[in-house]
């Protein structure tokens, strides 16, 4: 018989694509393996948690007895789990039901979240976990003759006696051509011919030159040389991945436009459209130093609607945040001068923030916000989630880190950081809360205008007012939402789609709640509310809307349609814009809100789009009443 192998990925919940990852190992042990004839690799590959409990149904009416034939014949059956924060839960809890099914099996693990081995080895139930690049490692590993050549193997880690073994690091490969192509194992179609993924995340490279404290990429590879396949390799997986009529191309790459090689990868990625149609986006982490040739890219790719936006990963503004995460010399901090260049061409940029480092606090991360709010038409914000194998982590007790576990991964190590030696708990909830706040309310498009015309004024601060907004709304929901704890702010963060979903199931006093709030706001700071009051109004006729798609026509007392294209260009609109005038937009709403619709991220996706201005017929709207 074939020695049975079992190789399980699964997918995060918002991307779903071919899994590369077990693919690349499969295809470089049937190269490469001295038994690769003899050896039968399964590619298992889940497309959400659900999918776990089906295939261990059916497996373990064949899958004991055939790991008992296999350890009859002499051969040692292995399962293994390609493990990262999202799935690492559920894999975990599979190891622990695949032991007590059959005990003779070896289970090992790889990827980024297992790096802290002795988190794992003992805890967990498996046996191996792989160090770093796991390619070599794992065909040396298949090929070898049981536990006791294990000592032998480079990039190991595995109980020996009831100690943690580590074997000596394995060195990265430099010459990443001799790793065959992980598509040569895997189907990306159907029996029919259509594409079986819309998306594929794809490495032309490997290594990250920097060394931030709190990020762990490719399994060791921080801080490190960046290696990279070859154009020819390049070009021969992208024709096939775009002939199986697969959409979307996400990069791996860590610093993708730092490679002398990056531009002419752009260049293939725009021929390749432009003669198949296909890919229809190209996404990417950028490179941390934007240069000339970066700009070039991120142009060339606009102009060929590839790209989605441009990411400016900043992370963090505030100093000794920037010094604690080994990023205080980037050319990205110099943000203002990149979002202009690349605003005037059009470029769709957006900014990155992370809320939990060591050295932040939440009033310099506030003030922090508010500047990118008046600089970017975009801004992402994310948790600080604590991760194994980075500085942060090793360097949890000298910062005085504290954390809880990510809702829904259990044991995985996955831990939001609420607290730290530079802010209290209080201080680390609060702004999980101000997370929330941004996202239903600006990526919600609630008043994104609203806020940006404060942000540009700077003359009140807009992050508490986010606070202050959302306070009052989930308190509004609290006979629709009775499951909802409103002081319990972590719980909030986690339901806040759920929040977003009730408020705008009655528009009308979702806005006069935030009126009054703004209106207040604006008097405590000594600044006139009219203006803001106006451009509300204006978010409330933009705001996503539940149904089909549908049309109406929203009157205004100011010209509504020139202040709109002024802040859409992040740019102050001109004082007699606001002037008292009748102005009345069509404006299109494809509807959606609870079906299409179901997250805030995605609310300005489906906003209003204004058509045109209208002269104001007798059935028209008026847009709010809001003073």
């Amino acid at each position: 018989m074939q020695r049975p192998v079992w190789l399980l990925s699964m997918d995060s919940e918002q991307f779903n694509a071919p899994p590369t990852t077990t693919a690349g190992l499969a295809s470089f042990y049937r190269r490469y393996g001295a038994r690769a004839t003899s050896t039968r690799i399964d590619l298992v590959h889940f497309q959400h948690s659900d999918d776990i409990a089906c295939w261990l149904a059916a497996w373990q009416v064949s899958g004991p007895a055939l790991v008992a034939e296999a350890i009859a014949s002499g051969l040692e059956p292995v399962l293994g789990f390609s493990v990262y924060t999202w799935n690492a839960a559920e894999f975990l809890a599979l190891a622990r039901q695949l032991r007590a099914l059959a005990p003779e099996l070896t289970l090992v693990a790889g990827g980024p979240h297992v790096q802290q081995a002795e988190d794992y080895l003992g805890a967990e139930a498996l046996d191996v976990i792989f160090m770093g690049e796991a390619e070599v490692t794992f065909q040396e590993f298949l090929d070898s003759n049981g536990k006791s050549a294990w000592h032998e193997i480079d990039g190991l880690a595995f109980l020996d006696g009831g100690r943690v073994v580590r074997t000596r690091a394995r060195a990265r490969c430099q010459e990443l051509d001799r790793f065959p192509s992980p598509l040569d194992v895997l189907e990306l179609t159907h029996p029919d011919g259509s594409p079986r993924y819309d998306a594929i995340a794809y490495e032309t490279s490997r290594g990250c030159p920097f060394k931030c404290a709190f990020c762990e990429w490719g399994t060791g590879a921080i801080g490190s040389k960046m290696y990279q396949w070859s154009l020819p390799r390049i070009r021969d997986d992208w024709e096939k991945i775009t002939a199986a009529g697969i959409a979307n191309i996400w990069l791996a790459d860590s610093n993708f436009g730092a490679l002398k090689q990056d531009l002419a990868k752009a260049q293939m990625i725009v021929e390749l459209k432009q003669r198949s149609g296909l890919p229809r986006s190209f996404a990417t982490s950028w490179s941390k130093k934007h240069s000339r040739q970066v700009q070039e890219i991120a142009l060339l790719l606009h102009r060929n609607q590839l790209l989605p936006h441009y990411q400016l990963a900043l992370q963090t503004l505030t100093p000794e945040a920037l010094r604690l995460s080994n990023r205080q010399n980037m050319s990205a901090n110099e943000y203002q001068p990149i979002a202009r260049q690349m605003s005037e061409q059009g470029v769709p940029i957006a900014a990155e923030l992370i809320w939990g480092l060591p050295g932040d606090n939440l009033a310099d991360f506030e003030r922090n916000l508010d500047t990118l709010l008046a600089t970017f038409p975009n801004i992402n914000i994310f948790g600080y989630t604590l991760l194994p194998g980075t500085e942060f982590y090793a360097r949890r007790d000298e910062y005085r880190i504290e954390a809880i576990p990510v809702a829904g991964y259990g044991k995985a190590k996955g831990e939001y950081v609420v607290g730290c030696h530079s802010f209290s708990r209080d201080e680390g909830e609060e702004g999980y809360f101000l997370i929330s706040a941004h996202i239903l309310l600006v990526h919600g498009h609630i008043m994104p205008l609203t806020t940006r015309l404060l942000a540009l004024q700077g003359e009140v601060p807009v992050s508490p007012l986010l606070r202050e907004c959302l306070r009052a709304v989930v308190g509004s929901l609290r006979t629709t939402l009775v499951t909802l704890d409103a002081s319990d702010r972590m719980s909030l963060y986690e339901n806040r789609n759920a929040i977003y979903l009730a408020a705008l199931a009655d528009r009308e006093r979702l806005y006069k709640i935030l009126a009054a709030l703004l209106e207040e706001h604006c008097r405590q700071n000594h600044s006139d509310p009219t203006a803001a009051l106006q451009v509300l109004a204006l978010d409330s006729a933009l705001c996503p809307r539940s149904g089909g798609e549908q049309e109406l026509v929203a009157s205004f007392d100011f010209r509504a349609d020139r202040v709109c294209a002024a802040l859409s260009s992040m740019n102050l609109p001109a004082p007699g814009d606001f002037a008292s005038t009748d102005c009345s937009l069509r404006i299109r709403h494809p509807g959606g809100v609870g079906d299409i619709l179901k997250d805030a991220d995605g609310g300005s996706w489906l906003r209003g789009v204004i058509d045109e201005l209208v002269p104001a017929p007798s059935s028209s709207i008026q847009a709010v009443a809001l003073a």
